[in-house]
């Protein structure tokens, strides 16, 4: 390695934003820890949310439901019918989300989602209400959001119950609605794809990210037999490996102190962290004079620059020459491969925590960060060979999972 391989691997070691400063063991340890704590509901960083689904029950042909998907960057509906083969979607729609570009208030959030969803409703009175935000699942199938993340800007939600109010709002208090977490709605997709309940686990990493699992009603304190979907809100984690450039580029954030571990994996943030990298690199005179001026005054880089960057994708550009552009690279594909073993740890731990030793799990994956990113993908394959090596661990992704299951979660529950 040259000297200035070294310089690189060094700053990356001394500023923690690779994999290197992950270890597995002691990861894992906190989190199923915080696991056992989020059960108990002792404090901790993972909120392990009870759903009040089941991953249980069976579709038949010709079920219809209104499924609404709101995310970190979307607000998408569609109508879901349920076939032999599997789901189909007709209506489909896709707007930017509401209070993505400026605070909105409560009020207005309904009567937007009111107006997009009212056209569907004439085929169906069963919805689906998919929030990919912290929410509280009441035992009736309603949703409370906690707050907002991801940059959305709400107002008002406080103690509101979600479907109550939808259905206020469209005049129509009989309606058959369930709120249902995003995670857990892709978990729920792959049951048309025909996986088994047993091992099955939701992920999703994209603008944001989480995990969900199945525990058994008992271990959760809830009355009935059977499993029940946890929502864990694995985005709360508080790693053991939390850097200072984390805290910094944390605070320079919307909700600063809310929800680190997303602000260290996903893909609302990452493109984030690269920046605050590149200038912390630049400051430590790894890269020429130019460079280092042109990285101080470009604007934040976003997630799918820093990906295609990484990987060779896209060409350096005008911040980069040859030489500097190989460090760069270096830089952002460690950011990368240490989300990546955040997420694959993460997912050992649920596993080793929730299932028997040996037993299958079927990852249900979504998200543009998991899809998409070949910097992400690459090592999480990899670590996940590594982790998870007493288990066979299979994967299923489809299109417009989150919208699938959240049908899917309202027709068998």
């Amino acid at each position: 390695m040259t000297a200035a391989g070294n310089s690189v691997k060094a700053f990356i070691e001394a500023a923690g934003i690779g994999p290197g400063r992950t270890e597995q063991e002691s990861f894992v340890k906190a989190f199923r820890r915080e696991m056992v704590r989020g059960v108990a509901r002792k404090g901790s960083t993972l909120a392990m949310i009870p759903t009040y689904l089941s991953a249980q029950g069976r579709l038949k042909p010709g079920d219809m439901a209104v499924a609404v998907d709101f995310g970190g960057t979307n607000f998408r509906t569609a109508l879901v019918g349920i076939r032999a083969e599997g789901a189909a979607l007709q209506e489909y729609s896709s707007r930017p989300s509401p209070g993505k570009d400026g605070t909105m208030r409560w009020k207005e959030f309904l009567s937007f989602t009111a107006d997009c969803i009212r056209p569907l409703l004439r085929y169906t009175d069963k919805l689906g209400m998919c929030i990919s935000f912290p929410t509280t699942i009441t035992p009736e199938g309603d949703g409370i959001i906690h707050h907002f993340t991801k940059e959305i800007d709400i107002t008002g939600n406080e103690g509101r119950e979600i479907c109550r109010d939808l259905k206020e709002t469209l005049g129509m208090p009989n309606a058959r609605f369930k709120a249902i977490n995003d995670t857990t709605a892709v978990l729920l997709s792959a049951i048309s794809a025909g996986a088994k309940a047993e091992g099955l686990m939701g992920l999703i990493v994209g603008t944001g990210t989480n995990i969900c699992c199945q525990m058994e009603r008992a271990r959760l304190g809830i009355e009935g037999t059977g499993s029940m979907i946890v929502a864990m809100e694995s985005g709360g984690f508080l790693s053991p490996d939390r850097t200072e450039l984390d805290r910094r580029m944390d605070a320079d954030t919307l909700s600063p102190g809310v929800y680190p571990e997303e602000k260290i994996v996903a893909g609302g943030y990452l493109g984030k962290i690269c920046t605050f990298a590149l200038r912390e690199a630049a400051t430590a005179g790894l890269f020429s004079e130019k460079t280092c001026d042109a990285l101080m005054l470009a604007e934040e880089f976003i997630t799918p620059r820093m990906d295609a960057f990484a990987v060779g994708a896209e060409e350096s550009g005008v911040l980069f020459d040859e030489q500097d552009a190989q460090t760069g690279r270096e830089i952002v594909r460690a950011v990368f491969a240490r989300a990546a073993k955040h997420i694959a740890l993460s997912l050992s731990a649920t596993a080793d925590e929730t299932l028997p030793c040996g037993c299958a799990m079927t990852v249900s994956a979504d998200g543009s960060v998991f899809l998409k990113s070949d910097a992400f993908r690459r090592p999480f394959f990899s670590y996940m060979e590594e982790f998870c090596a007493g288990r066979k661990v299979d994967y299923v992704t489809m299109e417009h999972s989150t919208l699938i299951g959240t049908a899917i979660g309202a027709l068998i529950n």
